[in-house]
């Protein structure tokens, strides 16, 4: 895979295009719309914590759970109910 390649496939986290589509209701969708609301709320979490390729967000999650010290299971609920 040539670099260009792997930089389109790496998801970089929020932008500002990641929050036109309201409608996704998948939890990938959900963090894109309150990715940078959610890091308000825990600003201990890091860039590196939530850079993550398709395929990998459940790996993502388990970053954030770790950095929080919370149960990934947690995690997922509060993307689930977040408040936009």
């Amino acid at each position: 895979m040539s670099t260009t390649e792997d930089n389109k496939n790496k998801h970089r986290g929020y932008t500002e295009d990641s929050k036109l589509n309201n409608s996704d209701d998948s939890l990938e969708g959900r963090w894109s719309n309150i990715q940078a609301d959610y890091r308000k709320k825990y600003p201990n979490i890091t860039d590196d914590d939530i850079n993550f390729r398709s395929g990998e967000f459940d790996h993502m999650i388990a970053s954030i759970a770790r950095r929080t010290k919370r149960s990934t299971e947690d995690i997922k609920n509060d993307i689930r109910s977040w408040d936009q």
